[in-house]
């Protein structure tokens, strides 16, 4: 199994049914979540990278899925962490008023080519019949889990 399919089964931090009532409060709260891995080695540094990323450029991939990323020299592997925000979600910018799921992905600089395949792992889950909407209704973190580990399968 590659490293995209083990991050998609095992994310470095997960949130279900995060509340929040903006984008920075979304990705400050799942950051700080992220930044306990041990592969975060400067948490300040990460989210700075992700918030101006986000500032560039839009992060999302679909009506209600977020993907804010940063190839950045804070993390020393791909680290990844998944949140379910609240219903009604939050906005990231104009065309997205209610993202609901996000996928934050950290890479090393010099790690392009694994950074690609994760962001297309993360594609290619989304693209799975049932696995959004299934995302969005799960009802316990291990079910959760188990549609997630279903793109770690493919």
């Amino acid at each position: 199994m590659d490293l995209p399919s083990q991050l998609l089964g095992k994310p470095d931090a997960l949130i279900l049914d995060l509340v929040a009532n903006s984008r920075e409060a979304a990705l400050c709260t799942l950051h700080a979540q992220l930044a306990a891995s041990p592969a975060v080695k400067d948490a300040p540094l990460f989210l700075h990278g992700l918030l101006e990323r986000a500032m560039l450029a839009p992060v999302c991939i679909a009506p209600e899925v977020a993907l804010p990323h940063a190839r950045t020299t804070a993390v020393e592997r791909v680290v990844l962490g998944v949140a379910r925000i609240a219903a009604p979600g939050v906005g990231f910018d104009a065309e997205h008023p209610q993202v609901r799921l996000v996928f934050m992905v950290g890479t090393p600089k010099q790690q392009v080519e694994e950074y690609l395949l994760s962001v297309a792992a993360i594609t290619r889950l989304l693209k799975t019949d049932g696995v959004r909407a299934g995302l969005l209704t799960a009802r316990t973190e291990a079910e959760f889990r188990a549609l997630l580990a279903r793109g770690a399968k493919r």
